[in-house]
Parts: C-alpha cells; sequence; structure tokens
C-alpha cells in the first residue's frame, strides 16, 4: 500500500491479483478481463477500466504429474461423493454458512471437504463456526464435512481427480482452483456475482460457453450443487462438455498483444503531450 500510494510512475496501473479497485489517486488504470467484468463495471473502478479480450490472459494447462492421494490418511471416505471447497479460508463468509449446509443435507451422504492452509489463522475460525452450525442444525459435522491440508500439486490433482464437483466460494469466486478443475474435467459450479471478485469462475465457464454450471440464484447453487453430486448421468455429461471445450482456454494471444498495443499507445500519448 505504501507503494501504490506513491506516484512512482508517470503511468500507473493495477490489475486482478486482488479483484478490487485500489481506490488510490496514484493508480491510473485497472486491467481487468471481458469475460469477467459485467457491462456496467466502469463505475466499480475508480482507476480507468482497461478491458482485455476473452479472460486476459494467456494460460497454460500445468499438466502435472499426478499422485493418487491416501484418502484415509486425509481422513476421507471413499465411498460417498467428495465436493471440494478449496478457497482460502477468509473467502467463506458466515452469511453463506447455511448454503454449505444445505448441500450437506440434501445430498448426504456426500463429504464437503475444505482445507487449512498452513499460514492461514483464519482456520480454526472458520472450521469451529461450521461445526457449530452444523451442530445447531441437527447434522453430525464429521461425518458432513472434513477440514485436510493443503496438498501439494501433485496429490491436489490427484484428489480433484477423485472427486465428484467442485463448488466455487460464493461472493469471492477463484480463478486458479476453478481452472485448476477442468483441467482435471472435475465439474464446477458457481454463482456469479454483481463485482469482478465474484465473477471469476464463472468467466471461465463462459468462455467455455457452459452457463448451465453459473447459478443465477443462491438456491440455485444449491439445487445445481446437489444434483451434480446425486446424478451419475448429468455429471457425466458436465465432464464431457467441460473436456470437449476446455482448450479454448490455453494459449490465447489476444490479450497479450491487446496489452502490448495499449501500453505502446500510452506511450505515444505521452510522447506527444511531452512535445506540446
Amino acid at each position: 500500500m505504501k507503494l501504490a500510494a506513491t506516484r512512482l510512475a508517470r503511468v500507473q496501473a493495477a490489475t486482478w491479483g486482488h479483484p478490487d479497485t485500489t481506490g488510490l489517486p496514484t493508480i491510473d488504470h485497472y486491467i481487468s478481463a471481458e469475460r469477467l467484468e459485467p457491462a456496467d463495471a466502469a463505475p466499480h473502478y475508480c482507476e480507468r477500466l482497461v478491458l482485455l479480450p476473452n479472460l486476459g490472459v494467456c494460460y497454460e494447462p500445468l499438466s502435472p504429474i499426478v499422485q493418487v492421494p491416501d484418502l484415509a490418511a486425509l481422513g476421507l471416505p471413499d465411498n460417498v461423493p467428495l465436493l471440494l471447497c478449496p478457497g482460502t479460508p477468509f473467502k467463506y463468509s458466515p452469511a453463506h454458512d447455511a448454503i454449505w449446509l444445505q448441500i450437506a443435507r440434501r445430498a448426504a451422504p456426500c463429504r464437503l471437504v475444505f482445507f487449512r492452509p498452513a499460514d492461514s489463522e483464519v482456520n480454526p475460525l472458520l472450521e469451529q463456526r461450521l461445526a457449530r452450525r452444523f451442530s445447531a442444525a441437527g447434522l453430525h459435522f464429521a461425518d458432513c464435512v472434513t477440514f485436510i491440508p493443503t496438498l501439494d500439486r501433485a496429490r491436489y490433482f490427484g484428489l480433484m481427480q477423485r472427486a465428484h464437483l467442485l463448488l466455487d466460494t460464493l461472493g469471492f469466486s477463484g480463478f486458479n482452483t476453478a481452472i485448476q478443475a477442468i483441467e482435471c474435467g472435475l465439474p464446477v459450479i458457481t454463482r456469479e456475482g454483481r463485482f469482478l471478485r465474484g465473477r471469476l469462475a464463472s468467466g471461465v465457464l463462459k468462455r467455455m460457453t457452459l452457463t448451465e454450471l453459473i447459478a443465477p440464484t443462491e438456491q440455485d447453487y444449491v439445487n445445481l450443487a446437489v444434483r451434480m453430486g446425486r446424478d451419475g448421468t448429468y455429471r457425466t455429461r458436465a465432464q464431457q462438455l467441460i473436456t470437449s471445450w476446455r482448450n479454448v482456454l490455453y494459449g490465447d494471444p489476444s490479450p497479450v498483444r491487446t496489452l502490448e498495443e495499449w501500453l505502446l499507445q500510452l506511450r505515444a500519448t505521452r510522447a506527444r503531450a511531452t512535445e506540446t
């Protein structure tokens, strides 16, 4: 924040590593993407909004060596659907606790799988809060939810290949979690938000024309998650569509070319202003 609040260059820009406006008069532009923003996005930013084509990045699949994790060692069952909830703990607002409870109840037997990042002080707060909510609703928390340590990439991809579904975080979406799941052929369910921070996974799905996996309401999100967890035929169809369309996510040079053109235009504009 100290650096961002300082005028170190004539033109300064931010992008969506943190998907929000900076609120700083020292940042001139915010670089985002057409597929990630609503039509009325410009007023969401104090910066001038720059929209790069599609997802705004040239992404390549990770293609890691995959290692199937030991489910028993992680405390996970091997005979019920595993619904992955891989968002960092701070993304799980108390306002959405009832969503996870509804999914666990209606999709039972299943297991919601959350992760414990090693450096997060929010971990115990989230786990304790959910345990209280499930207990108050008459559900046995340990039968519905398991928190596991963050896995290395090989075992995480192995778990995704074993899982039934990835549930995107509500209100603060995940880009990497969504696109990595799609690389594994794992269906992703999301609820599109109003702002960029709630539209990352939906932007990925829209790029693949898989809008049926984007829930228009929170209740639709629950219904879609339950159906995907329980209906094997529907889930298989979603997996087939994902594997058919996911290549459009990779190797797209248009955001890079557009960014180059924008930077060159900025330089030319500044040069003309200096001459004047």
